[in-house]
């Protein structure tokens, strides 16, 4: 790693919040020092610094696809292994937030709220445009949505249904809706 020098007027605590750790005085540049203390050197760390506005999560995406393909069975398709692995993980994900938090029986309404956190958290940007809808306003993979409309859609589809199965919230249903520049899911009331 090399070693950087940040500007003086830098606060020690925001430059090691971002991931930079501290030296202790290092040499100047060159070996000759001028007038004044010793500056102090910063390093980076390991840490994984990731700035993305709005919420963008192709990591989940690509982890997703790729257990897919490790998991694909012959004769599957390689969209029908994407659905299925993302409706899994969201039921498995779905099945610890309960078994985590114990909500009971849950309604529309509570059924909504806990399934608002987890898409806040994830990167949707979920909405309420009435007690019992709720509206995502980002998509955090939009631009490859934008290239696969109907797999990431669909996978999107599929792992928030799947989240509905596991937190075992049977008065709403994710349906596909898409509006430009959102998510193509919206949650509401089940029909039926």
């Amino acid at each position: 790693m090399s070693k950087t020098r940040l500007p003086t007027h830098a606060p020690i605590g925001t430059v090691t919040r971002i991931g930079w750790k501290g030296c202790p005085y290092g040499p100047s540049p060159g070996g000759i020092r001028k007038v004044g203390r010793q500056p102090k050197v910063y390093e980076p760390t390991d840490s994984h610094i990731h700035v993305s506005i709005p919420d963008r999560r192709h990591e989940l995406l690509a982890d997703l696809l790729m257990e897919a393909v490790l998991t694909e069975d012959d004769g599957e398709s390689a969209t029908h292994a994407a659905l299925r692995t993302a409706g899994r993980r969201g039921r498995e994900l779905g099945e610890s937030e309960r078994k985590e938090t114990r909500p009971g029986r849950l309604g529309a309404e509570r059924g909504l709220s806990v399934c608002e956190r987890m898409l806040d958290q994830h990167g949707f940007e979920p909405v309420r445009e009435t007690p019992t809808q709720l509206r995502l306003h980002n998509c955090p993979f939009h631009p490859l949505a934008a290239k696969a409309p109907d797999l990431v859609c669909g996978m999107n589809h599929a792992f928030i249904a799947g989240y509905l199965e596991g937190l075992e919230v049977s008065s709403v249903e994710a349906t596909l809706a898409p509006r430009p520049g959102e998510c193509c899911v919206q949650l509401g009331p089940a029909k039926g």
